[in-house]
């Protein structure tokens, strides 16, 4: 049994048949030749990503290397005695790589899962480590650590944006449908169900949660059933699947609809960029905005330049917020909750009000955007405006 967040806060414990992990194990070791070598194990037993890397390797001949991922001279030294061939991370755990000598990345495969992938965030690990394949896996613990995978092999162009999450892994059907379970065409985006041997029992004593989630496959054998991800996905001309975003990461803002990941994509694309992140933040009540964060030395007016010129005005986010490291979990996931409220700063070399009129205005702008003052050179939308604010 693992437990996944929920959405009420509330954690679920999902329940995991062994033949389904036997099932996903054996898949693991056909599809990861680096595992059958030393696997860096760095991550809780309690995160299903942790099933990769110690089970795969135990029942293939490998070797389990328990190192956590930070600069440690004896780890450092221990690691360079035993080379990795194979890792498991998230994709917020690749910049961590970047930044940690050599030794701690595989020269066989890095898989990587929990999170979207984008292209971006492998650009630089990839010329580092040329000789290493790399692969883009999706899986909910609700099918068993992984289901879908797809593989940058050594040489492969670089991808820009987001990473396919590729194809079924063996004994998996996987199906894209609109609202009325019916399969949608190539290119058009859809939910993902997964059926076959990795999905599930249920959630432990969670019986109304687990019908809403685990339901009766209609393409299936009579009885079979499939797992409801929440996951929009599309299928591209190659035969391969793209990931967009969380059904429920489909939000409203000004009458608008939005895909945050859409935004994502956008703000990573920048060549500063080397991790993004945006959230709908409602810090005053019924004033929702959009808001960017970035792990980047770039200017943020920079930034907020580079998606203005590719996505419209209602999906520019209001304030791009550089950062150092995105806020992880323990799991090495996004730890959206942590992510820090923007301060909507005025321009600090902007002139004073010179007439009453002026006076009165900039007070009004002040309060209206929550901001301590705003001078005349201002521009209301740069400090985080927009035009129902307006």
């Amino acid at each position: 049994m693992i437990y996944t967040s929920g959405s009420t806060g509330r954690p679920k414990g999902v329940v995991v048949e062994h033949r389904s992990v036997v099932d996903y194990v054996s898949w693991a070791v056909e599809m990861y030749p680096g595992v059958r070598g030393n696997a860096l194990l760095h991550s809780p037993v309690s995160f299903d990503l942790t099933v990769t890397v110690l089970f795969a390797p135990l029942v293939s001949g490998g070797c389990v290397v328990v190192a956590d991922l930070e600069e440690d001279p004896a780890v450092e030294a221990a690691l360079a005695a035993v080379p990795l061939s194979f890792a498991k991370v998230t994709p917020s755990h690749i910049a961590l790589l970047d930044a940690l000598p050599g030794v701690f990345s595989p020269s066989g495969d890095l898989v990587v899962g929990g999170e979207q992938l984008t292209g971006e965030q492998l650009e630089q690990w990839r010329r580092a480590h040329p000789t290493a394949t790399v692969v883009n896996e999706y899986g909910p613990t609700e099918a068993t650590v992984g289901c879908v995978a797809y593989q940058l092999l050594p040489g492969q162009p670089a991808l820009a944006g987001p990473v396919p999450i590729g194809r079924p892994s063996w004994n998996t059907g996987v199906y894209v449908l609109d609202g009325g379970l019916s399969p949608v065409p190539v290119g058009v985006a859809g939910e993902l169900y997964i059926a076959g041997d990795g999905v599930a029992r249920g959630y432990l004593n969670r019986p109304g949660l687990t019908a809403e989630r685990f339901v009766a496959n209609p393409y299936g054998a009579p009885g079979s059933r499939m797992y409801r991800t929440g996951d929009l996905v599309r299928w591209n001309s190659d035969g391969e699947l793209e990931y967009l975003g969380r059904v429920d990461d489909q939000v409203k803002v000004r009458g608008f609809r939005i895909e945050l990941g859409e935004i994502e994509s956008v703000l990573a694309g920048h060549p500063e960029v080397a991790q993004a992140a945006v959230i709908v933040r409602e810090d005053r009540p019924g004033d929702k905005r959009l808001v960017g964060y970035a792990v980047s030395t770039a200017d943020p007016l920079t930034l907020r330049t580079h998606v203005a010129k590719v996505l419209p005005e209602y999906m520019v986010p209001s304030v791009i917020v550089p950062l150092d490291a995105l806020p992880l979990t323990p799991n090495g996931k996004l730890d959206r909750r942590a992510l820090p409220a923007p301060e909507f700063t005025a321009n600090t070399e902007g002139r004073a009000p010179r007439t009453p009129q002026e006076e009165v205005l900039c007070q009004i702008f002040a309060e209206v955007l929550g901001a301590d003052e705003v001078s005349i050179d201002d521009n209301f939308f740069e400090l985080g405006g927009h035009s129902l604010l307006a």
